[in-house]
Order: C-alpha cells, then sequence, then structure tokens
C-alpha cells in the first residue's frame, strides 16, 4: 500500500523538478528521500542483495581494470599500510 503525499510534499517535488528532495520525521529527526518510483526501480537492485550480486560485475571490472592491476608500478598500493606515516 503506497501512502500519499502532502500537499506540502507535493509541493516541494514540484519545485525540485521532481528531483528527490529528503524528508525528516518529526518525532525520530531521521532523514528519508523521496525520489521518483523509476529511480528507484532503477537502483533497487544496489539496496536488495537478492537482485544484486557484486561477482556479475567482475568480468567487467576485470575488463576495464585488467591492465591498471597488473601495473607493475602500482604494486606500492598492495601494502598501503607499510608505507603509512607513522
Amino acid at each position: 500500500m503506497a501512502t500519499e503525499l502532502s500537499k506540502e510534499q507535493q509541493r516541494e517535488l514540484e519545485q525540485h523538478g521532481g528531483k528527490p528532495i529528503q524528508v525528516v520525521h518529526p518525532d525520530t529527526r531521521k532523514v528519508y528521500v523521496l525520489i521518483d518510483g523509476e529511480i528507484y526501480n532503477r537502483l533497487r537492485p544496489l539496496f536488495d542483495d537478492e537482485l544484486f550480486d557484486i561477482r556479475e560485475t567482475y568480468a567487467a571490472q576485470d575488463q576495464a581494470l585488467g591492465k591498471v592491476w597488473d601495473d607493475p608500478e602500482l604494486d606500492v598500493y598492495n601494502d598501503y599500510d607499510a608505507h603509512k606515516p607513522q
């Protein structure tokens, strides 16, 4: 069940051109974000482990960054703490 927007929320969304807006729960002071449902549906896999598996991106990561990861000049970053100032 979807909750209908208040008139104030409707005005805020219209003033921001439909872009996400932050709303604050008056009792808990917790901040929420109102976003367009289509945007939420595109982002939802990032929030739902059942819809997104990072392993599905491994091939793309290798293709995009494989040459960088294999660059010997970047090996110093493999042991960052050893080079960190004390």
